[in-house]
């Protein structure tokens, strides 16, 4: 009887145990069954047993913010293809708390062990939780050992997960996804929570493709949760969401792939976990560790801003580089100020030889005329670039063997969308071969630089051979490309490179940069008719891109370009495509297409077309706030979520555009913020005055004209 009383007054003791201080706020408490970790607003807990991550509480919300599931745990690793936890489950091995050198927060490292042997488990791993005295942000990595002998294994990285999240009450959850998208992976901004709870969309890897970011608010309780990787551009992590019918598993799957051997060790980028009382403030973190770990190019020249870039194919034009180049002065007329040439040489996107050009479009002579002209004129000139594959029937791939990946069984490798020979980016001799083709390029034509195809991270290659880790030959596009524009800069200080894929990283090596969303305007066209989609919706999705990108990066914009009819089927520039590309030229750098024979709809068969515009771009260079403005697109508000409305400042005004993306005419209520008059609004197009009247302290009423598009400075 006494053994049992005091059986029961130790588990007592053990339930009540008063929380240990550990630095600042920060405390360390325990149950019978949970290790806690909190401060003065949050506390997550972990399983005594299994180390598994189980709760997440913060002031403010009812419940946790996540909830365990056996089959998605919070962290896992994958070894040969098979996440282990998910098959073996996990053990609490030990537990360590320690205060950051850096004396910013505390450190909670739980390491537990997987699959069990003879000798003890085959895995250790370490989840290490990092919080911070009074505050809601929250980071976690892990760290992995290998523990068993034998042959080395495929280590195909971490899955970092929040299980059952929601913040408070799902049915007032929204999710945001910032950034790029494609048909299957469109999420508009907001998307209620119970519409996405039975699906699952895998989004862009990033920070190449995307921003990886994924944003869960309840405007109801104003709260939001923001969950992102930090690789520092260094490789890829591909970030998902699955549903359970009832609730939405957040997912980040961290590429940092190896050959892992017996006593190897491997550690994982950095989650982010941020909750704010706003989308705005979840934004502004993440744009805050993107700038600090993948800061933009500090040489880029002034009048990259400027341009209006016209994507030209060298096939559409019958008579070649001839033809084209005498088309140049009507292409200076119409506005643009930066000619985008696709592939010159032969195999083009497939490329035989990058130094060779392609015999249909002419002779050398002919493109060294050409880029002359242009420059002539005033016009830059940039060349397309192939970096991520040769086609199979190049001669290279046998000469120089050691410019591309090879597989286990010691053959070439092919590239996983396209399969085509695969290079690979980390092998200095390949990048010595880039920097000799720009070089080249750059003195036999004399080109300003070049928009990069494709440099979307390829995965890990596993060449057996090489020194480097295995997910190095298929990530270090940046690294490659840092390479090519230092050497041109030697020859050219004020060379640039666009880079075709979105992610943060190619900010941090490019100039400047669009995305490969061959399909996204024509997507929103066909949700737009259908009432699925408004142009509110846009300036949301714009008003993210902006927030989340760091200061001073320069974003492309198009609704066409050559992959559009390849990929998906270009509808026409009917007027509400034009609205798309109003808004691109106003709050953004444009981008358009010349044509292309194969696919019907090129602006040559309607002079209109290129009157419109003409009209646009002139507007936007004689109003050069819509130029080097600061995006401020949520000091305006329109009561109308068909009239996208934005705003740019600049040394104390403002330049205002209202553009109507309806077919009926529209009236709205529009607020500014900090107006002290009435602006004076006209029609892009005509120039003629459009009336406005005051309804209040700083807004107005005004009714747009079907697809009209009207701005203002003041």
């Amino acid at each position: 009887m006494l053994r049992l009383v005091l059986s029961l007054l130790l588990l007592l003791a053990l339930a009540f145990h008063p929380a240990d201080p550990v630095y600042e706020d920060i405390l360390l408490d325990e149950t019978a069954t949970q290790l806690i970790v909190k401060n003065q607003r949050m506390s997550l807990a972990v399983d005594k047993a299994t180390g598994s991550w189980t709760t997440w509480n913060t002031d403010g919300l009812d419940g946790s913010l996540l909830t365990p599931q056996a089959a998605q745990p919070a962290l896992d690793f994958s070894i040969n293809g098979t996440y282990q936890i998910a098959r073996y489950g996990s053990r609490l091995l030990r537990r360590e708390i320690s205060i950051d050198k850096d004396r910013r927060g505390v450190t909670l490292a739980i390491t537990s062990g997987i699959r069990p042997t003879d000798e003890g488990f085959a895995y250790e791993l370490t989840q290490a939780f990092r919080i911070f005295p009074g505050d809601t942000r929250l980071e976690r990595t892990a760290r992995l050992r290998r523990n068993h002998p034998g042959p080395r294994e495929h280590f195909d990285g971490f899955r970092f997960q929040v299980p059952g999240a929601a913040v408070g009450a799902p049915a007032q959850n929204r999710l945001t996804v910032p950034g790029p998208f494609f048909t299957h992976t469109f999420v508009a901004p907001a998307t209620p929570y119970d519409s996405l709870k039975t699906r699952k969309i895998n989004f862009h890897s990033a920070p190449d493709a995307g921003f990886g970011l994924l944003v869960l608010d309840n405007p109801t309780v104003r709260q939001t949760l923001g969950s992102w990787m930090n690789t520092g551009g260094e490789v890829a992590y591909h970030t998902a969401i699955e549903g359970d019918g009832r609730k939405l598993t957040l997912r980040h799957d961290d590429k940092r792939a190896y050959y892992l051997t017996p006593g190897m060790a491997v550690e994982s980028d950095v989650q982010h976990l941020s909750l704010r009382q706003s989308p705005d403030q979840v934004l502004a973190d993440y744009r805050a560790v993107v700038g600090q770990t993948m800061p933009v190019d500090a040489r880029t020249p002034d009048w990259v801003q400027e341009q209006v870039i016209l994507e030209i194919y060298p096939k559409y034009f019958k008579g070649g580089l001839t033809e084209l180049k005498a088309r140049l002065p009507f292409y200076k007329n119409v506005g643009f100020t930066m000619i985008y040439l696709m592939p010159h040489w032969t195999g083009g996107y497939s490329p035989l030889d990058p130094f060779a050009l392609e015999p249909k479009f002419g002779k050398p002579e002919d493109l060294k005329a050409l880029v002359q002209e242009a420059h002539r004129l005033g016009l830059k000139v940039i060349f397309d670039m192939v970096i991520h594959v040769f086609n199979r029937k190049s001669p290279l791939p046998k000469q120089r063997p050691e410019l591309f990946v090879r597989n286990e069984g010691d053959t070439l490798a092919y590239h996983p969308t396209w399969k085509s020979v695969t290079t690979d980016w980390a092998a200095p001799a390949y990048q010595q071969y880039m920097v000799d083709l720009v070089l080249h390029d750059q003195r036999t034509y004399g080109n300003d630089g070049y928009r990069v195809d494709a440099a979307t991270y390829k995965g890990a290659g596993w060449n057996p051979r090489v020194p480097y880790p295995a997910y190095r030959d298929g990530s270090a596009a940046p690294e490659l490309m840092t390479r090519m524009l230092t050497a041109l800069r030697k020859h050219n200080p004020e060379s640039v490179l666009l880079s075709e894929v979105f992610g943060p990283v190619f900010y941090s090596v490019c100039n400047f940069v669009h995305d490969n969303q061959t399909e996204a305007v024509p997507l929103l066209l066909e949700k737009m008719a259908k009432g699925q989609y408004t142009a509110a919706d846009y300036k949301a999705h714009i008003a993210n891109v902006y927030a989340a990108l760091p200061a001073g990066a320069n974003r492309v914009f198009y609704a066409r370009n050559h992959d559009t009819d390849w990929f998906y089927t270009f509808g026409g520039y009917t007027p509400r495509f034009m609205a798309f590309e109003s808004v691109h030229a106003l709050f953004g750098i444009p981008e358009a297409f010349a044509g292309d024979p194969d696919y019907p709809y090129n602006p040559d068969e309607k002079p209109e077309i290129y009157e419109t515009y003409r009209r646009l771009f002139s507007f936007r260079r004689q109003n050069p706030i819509f130029i080097r403005g600061e995006m401020r697109l949520a000091d305006v508000q329109c009561s109308n979520n068909q009239i996208f409305s934005g705003l740019r400042r600049l040394n104390g005004r403002s330049a205002l555009a209202l553009i109507s993306f309806s077919e009926r005419p529209e009236e709205a209520v529009i607020t500014l913020k900090d107006a002290t008059s009435l602006p004076v609004l006209k029609d892009l197009q005509t120039g003629q005055v459009v009336p406005a009247k005051a309804t209040g302290k700083n807004a107005f009423t005004v009714r747009l004209a079907p697809f009209q598009r009207v701005a203002a400075t003041f």
